[in-house]
């Protein structure tokens, strides 16, 4: 079975952290810069339906949705148990990653509390030296 390398995985892991504290620190900038050129995200709606964004400008208003919220500050984002697997298209550096992903909410004095829940499926790939996102799909366990 093919695999990142250990400095590709290491990599690939720092953009999932900058990725969240970019998130949650309401830094759209540094969110947006995370993303290829091309990239392509899609989040499921609470309707259950699917949002598609195209591009740095439709990734920077897909976030802008969370950042311009008064009540964003305090989440909290997490993915974990990252499962890498190869391309189907058979790019070179590019990988397929899925993980399991959570938020939280703090809002001191009440306690924290599981928000949302559900899983990642993201197409990574190196560009210029860095990893960045591709596409990503963001589904709820609905």
């Amino acid at each position: 079975m093919m695999e990142p390398s250990a400095q590709d995985r290491m990599e690939i892991y720092e953009l999932y952290a900058r990725y969240s504290w970019a998130l949650d620190t309401g830094d759209t900038d540094g969110y947006v810069a995370l993303f290829t050129a091309d990239a392509e995200a899609t989040e499921e709606t609470r309707e259950g339906g699917l949002e598609v964004r195209k591009g740095h400008d439709e990734i920077r208003k897909l976030v802008l949705k969370f950042h311009d919220r008064p009540d964003f500050p305090g989440h909290q984002h997490q993915m974990s148990q990252l499962i890498f697997d190869a391309d189907p298209q058979g790019r070179v550096d590019h990988w397929v990653v899925r993980s399991y992903a959570w938020a939280t909410i703090n809002h001191p004095p009440a306690a924290p509390h599981l928000h949302w829940c559900g899983h990642v499926r993201d197409v990574v790939a190196k560009v210029d030296g860095k990893w960045k996102i591709k596409s990503k799909a963001i589904m709820g366990w609905a």
